[in-house]
Parts: structure tokens; C-alpha cells; sequence
């Protein structure tokens, strides 16, 4: 008898039954299913692929090295993000703030520095006009469509140019096939350095022209090279493209970043020496904090004897170096300090009253920068620089140590000093003390133009204690102009020149001014002009101290180079009786031709 209702369809169980059969079918049938998704997985070599497709011989070459790096533990990029001083590229675009608007397509090309040191970006239509720029790390906003990118150092011609495809509503990253290469300069006690040199790339016989140091006293950090993968040479200014001295080289791969230290002369800027070594490196404290350490020291003895006039001599050495790093790195801060001593003692004949202290120095240094923008923010620095010992000479063949007055006259009163060793300096001195305080700014970085600037306030505390100066013999004066006895004495001895105690201190404005121009495909101009104005003790803003260099380099032809240069060095304190005012100029016509 029925009640009326209708009947179910699913017979009278339990619910639990049904969904525990439903699970079993999606166990059973999901693998089917899941290995016909749609799409494929985008891989390093596919991405080069897909750009090698559109005429990037330079991406067809990389795709090749990521084809084979695909079957290794990690791919070329990821070994290559290694050496970045960056983030890496993930990183780098998540932390990226740009935000790209509906219907408009981004870019974003990786930096590899920390600091955004590089070169800008420029983008280009078809047609070649020119829509947008920016600077590495940064996503470019573009309309969809199709693009070309170019960035890199050197001329026009020289820049590296990538064909890339925007796509609406997708930002996509250029994978990075250029090379970095940041040249620090420092001098044989691996001091910094100013410095300057210039760079060819030798496989292909192409010049970059001059690079430079930085002037930490200016707030300066060293602008990054951004170049095609290659061999390049490194050398001093002026010297041929062919030279086969005072030069070094180094090879830049595909995506890294090379750090390289090249070590000059302070006086005339050649080349001693040089290398893919970091000039700080450092151990990761925390995410913002690195610190780094050098310890090094030597002991040497040595002895060699004159059979045939049975004469000896014993010397001892003894070295120690401690160099010592902080630094602090988070934008837009950044801030570094740095500890040096470096001592060294050379003993004659087991006699200590013979010991020379050579080197010794003492240097302590801290520089903090904030960058409010990328392009300007102030700066402050502080250094102190001394010796611990005094500063001794040694004869060698001389006869004796002799003396001349404050004029210049052969003083036969002093008599003559016939210890093999004698002070010229006492400890702690020179005691120099320096502060200063700025603003940084990069005023524009156009693919034509280029002015950087510091503007600030600086002091300079030197402290100079009685002392000796070595002079050449032509520089005496003799009371007697037929003095022959007088003039054969100077001839065989080390004349010194006595200077008096002197405390030197000024302060005042300076400023730094930088620029480059590109004219044209093949030529580049560059210049400098660094300006100190005290206004203590004595007042010198109408009589400053400057430095002016200016550069001008024209490709003539694919062997043939013309530079031009021009440098004027004015210093003119009121302690020096004669100020010191230099200029030159210099033309080099240089031909290069190697068969390939």
C-alpha cells in the first residue's frame, strides 16, 4: 500500500557510501585527465627559443648553452645569478612596485648591481622613434606590441639591442645575456684610488674608452660596465691598443657580473697588477649587514756575503697587515667603514738601531650615503690617517747624510751624518684628519648626454712635525761657486732639506662636475672639473684649488682612433711659498690591425 511519496533514486544507503564512490572514480580517472592539461611548461631554453626565433643570434647562442645547462643540477642563469651583487631576477621583480595598467603590457630587464649603477634603458618602436626609458630593475610600461630594447655601455653603436613582445596584461622578463663588470682601482697598499685606464674589447677590436675610480672623498661608488660577452683589455691611458705592457685582461660571460680590482701607481696611473678579486668581501651578518676581514703577515731572513771581500750582511722582515669592513645595505641607506693597519719592519745586521718601519700606516675611514632617489641624496664621510713609528731612510753607496739651510746653502756647520740609517719624520706624523658632507646627484643619463654632480662642505686638518725632505744634488747652493771640495761631498751623499713644524687646516665648498656626450656612432666626449674653495683660515673663494680633465675620442675607422686630452691641476694653499699649477695636452693617433 502505497503512502503517497515518491520514491528516491538512489536506493535507501547511507550518503557515506555514495561520496566514498565518486572518490574512488576521481582516484581512478584523474590521471588520465591530468596528463592532458592545457599549455607547457616554460622553460629557460624555450623562452631564448622563442627569441632566437625573432633574429637574437646572442639569445640562439644562449638557448644553446641552456639546452645543454638543462640537463645539469641548475641552468646557466641560476649559476650566473650567483656572481650578481643583486638580487636575483625573481626577487628582484617581485620587490618591483610598478604597476601596469589594463589593456598595457611590462618589461623588466634585471639589474645586476646593488645600487642601480648602470646604464640606462631606451626603448624603441619599429619605426625608431624612442617611447620610453628606465633603468635596470625597474618594469617598463609599454602598449602591446613589438619593441626594441637597447642598454649597455659605450657609443650608439656599441649598446646592446634586444627585439622583444609585449603582451597585454603580462610583464615579461629579458633573461639577461649581456655581461657586468665593476672596476675597482686602488694603489699597491690597496688603498682607493681615483685612477683611470681605458677598456677595449680585444676579440673584436672595440673601444669603450676611459673608465675611472671612485672619489670617496665626493661620495663616489663605481659605475658598472654593461657589455657584450668577450675578452677585454685593460690599460693606462695614452698607451696602444697593441701594447704589451702595462696592461691586464679578463673574460666576461654570458649573465655575470665580474668584479675586478686593478692596481695603479698613484703618480702616473700605471698598471701594476690586476685581477677578478673583490675588493671587500664579505660574510652575510644579516639581510642589510656584511662584514669582511684581512689578516696577513710575513717573516723573512736573509743573508749574503762577499766571499771575495769577505764582507756580510744579515736583514730581517717582518710584515703584518690588518684590514678590517662593515657594511650596511639596505635602501636607501648605505654605509661602510673601514679599518686598515699595515706594518712592516726591516732589520740590518741584528742592529735595531738600524730598524726601518716600512710601510706604516694607520687608516680608519667611514662613508654613509642615503639615496632618497635613485639619481640624489646626500652623503658624509670621515677619515683619519697616520704612523705609528718614526720614518726612517737608509743609505746605500752614499757616503753620509748631509744638510742645506732653509735657503738652499750647503750647510758645513751641520757636519755629516754617517749612521747607515736617519729620521726624516717623527712618529705620528703626518697626522691628517678629514670631514666632509654633500649631496649626490646624477642629473640626467640620457643615451646622448650624460652629467653627473656632488656638491658639498669639506675640512682637511694636516699636522706636519719637524722634519727632512730629500732634494736632488743639482737643487744645492754654495756659498763658494768654485766649492769643488763642497760639490764632490753632495755628490756622494744624501742631501736633506729641513722643514719646520706646520699645522695646515681648511675649510670651504667643493664640488665635483662630470659628464659625457655621444656624437654621433663613433664619437664620445667626456670631462671632469673637481673645484675647492676655502673660506678658513684664509678666505679663497675667488683663488680655489681645481682639477680639469677633458677627453675626446673619434673612431676614424675600424683600425683607426684619434683621442685628444687636456689636464690642468692648480693647488695653491697659503702654507706652500710657490703654488702648484700644471697643464698638458696629449694627441694619440692610434692604428690597430691583427688578423682574426
Amino acid at each position: 500500500m502505497s503512502n503517497g511519496r515518491k520514491k528516491h533514486s538512489c536506493p535507501a544507503r547511507p550518503r557515506r557510501a555514495c561520496l566514498l564512490a565518486l572518490a574512488a572514480c576521481s582516484l581512478i580517472f584523474s590521471p588520465i585527465y591530468a596528463s592532458e592539461l592545457p599549455g607547457e611548461e616554460l622553460t629557460d631554453y624555450k623562452i631564448h627559443r622563442a627569441r632566437a626565433s625573432r633574429g637574437d643570434s646572442a639569445a640562439e647562442a644562449v638557448a644553446a648553452a641552456a639546452e645543454g645547462a638543462g640537463r645539469a643540477d641548475r641552468s646557466w642563469l641560476e649559476k650566473a645569478m650567483d656572481t650578481w651583487n643583486a638580487p636575483r631576477l625573481a626577487a628582484q621583480q617581485s620587490a618591483d612596485d610598478v604597476i601596469v595598467p589594463f589593456g598595457m603590457g611590462g618589461v623588466f630587464v634585471p639589474r645586476y648591481t646593488e645600487m642601480n649603477n648602470e646604464p640606462d634603458i631606451e626603448v624603441f618602436d619599429m619605426n625608431g622613434n624612442r617611447v620610453a626609458s628606465s633603468e635596470t630593475g625597474r618594469t617598463i610600461v609599454l602598449e602591446p606590441g613589438e619593441y626594441r630594447l637597447t642598454l649597455g655601455s659605450g657609443t650608439i653603436r656599441q649598446r646592446i639591442v634586444k627585439n622583444i613582445r609585449v603582451e597585454e596584461g603580462r610583464t615579461i622578463p629579458v633573461i639577461p645575456d649581456w655581461s657586468g663588470l665593476i672596476i675597482d682601482v686602488v694603489d699597491e697598499q690597496n688603498m682607493i684610488l681615483r685612477g683611470e685606464y681605458e677598456l677595449v674589447r680585444v676579440d673584436k677590436f672595440d673601444p669603450y674608452g676611459r673608465g675611472y675610480g671612485a672619489s670617496i672623498e665626493l661620495g663616489e661608488t663605481v659605475r658598472a660596465w654593461v657589455l657584450n660577452p668577450g675578452i677585454y683589455k685593460i690599460f693606462s691611458v695614452g698607451d696602444g691598443y697593441n701594447t704589451m705592457t702595462n696592461f691586464v685582461t679578463v673574460r666576461l660571460m654570458p649573465g655575470e657580473l665580474t668584479n675586478f680590482l686593478l692596481i695603479q701607481d698613484p703618480d702616473d696611473f700605471r698598471i701594476r697588477g690586476g685581477g677578478t678579486i673583490h675588493l671587500t668581501p664579505t660574510t652575510r651578518l644579516t639581510s642589510n649587514w656584511r662584514a669582511g676581514m684581512s689578516v696577513g703577515a710575513n717573516l723573512q731572513f736573509n743573508t749574503e756575503t762577499d766571499h771575495q771581500a769577505d764582507m756580510g750582511v744579515n736583514t730581517f722582515t717582518m710584515g703584518l697587515l690588518f684590514d678590517s669592513w662593515l657594511l650596511y645595505r639596505k635602501r636607501p641607506v648605505e654605509w661602510s667603514t673601514r679599518l686598515r693597519l699595515e706594518e712592516g719592519v726591516n732589520i740590518t745586521d741584528n742592529s735595531f738601531d738600524n730598524m726601518i718601519n716600512s710601510p706604516d700606516r694607520l687608516l680608519t675611514s667611514s662613508i654613509f650615503i642615503w639615496r632618497l632617489l635613485n639619481w640624489f641624496g646626500p652623503y658624509a664621510r670621515v677619515e683619519f690617517n697616520t704612523n705609528f713609528f718614526d720614518t726612517k731612510i737608509r743609505r746605500n753607496n752614499e757616503y753620509a747624510f748631509r744638510f742645506v739651510d732653509s735657503d738652499y746653502y750647503y750647510d758645513e756647520a751641520a757636519g755629516a751624518d754617517t749612521s747607515l740609517t736617519f729620521m726624516v719624520e717623527p712618529a705620528l706624523s703626518p697626522l691628517t684628519f678629514e670631514l666632509g658632507a654633500g649631496v649626490s646627484a646624477d642629473l640626467t643619463m640620457r643615451r646622448y648626454f650624460e652629467l653627473r654632480t656632488r656638491l658639498g662642505f669639506g675640512s682637511s686638518y694636516s699636522r706636519y712635525d719637524d722634519r727632512y725632505r730629500v732634494i736632488e744634488g743639482n737643487r744645492v747652493l754654495y756659498t763658494s761657486p768654485d766649492s769643488l771640495v763642497q760639490k764632490d761631498l753632495v755628490s756622494r751623499s744624501i742631501m736633506l732639506y729641513p722643514e719646520s713644524k706646520v699645522n695646515i687646516f681648511e675649510v670651504g665648498p667643493q664640488v665635483s662636475v662630470s659628464g659625457m656626450i655621444r656624437i654621433g656612432a663613433y664619437a664620445t666626449g667626456e670631462g671632469e672639473i673637481k673645484i675647492f674653495a676655502p673660506v678658513l683660515p684664509d678666505h679663497r673663494l675667488t683663488r680655489p684649488d681645481y682639477e680639469l680633465n677633458g677627453t675626446f675620442s673619434w673612431r676614424l675607422s675600424r683600425i683607426l682612433n684619434l683621442d685628444y686630452t687636456y689636464r690642468q691641476i692648480l693647488r695653491q694653499p697659503a702654507e706652500l711659498d710657490v703654488p702648484f699649477h700644471t697643464s698638458s695636452h696629449g694627441i694619440w693617433l692610434r692604428l690597430h690591425f691583427a688578423t682574426r
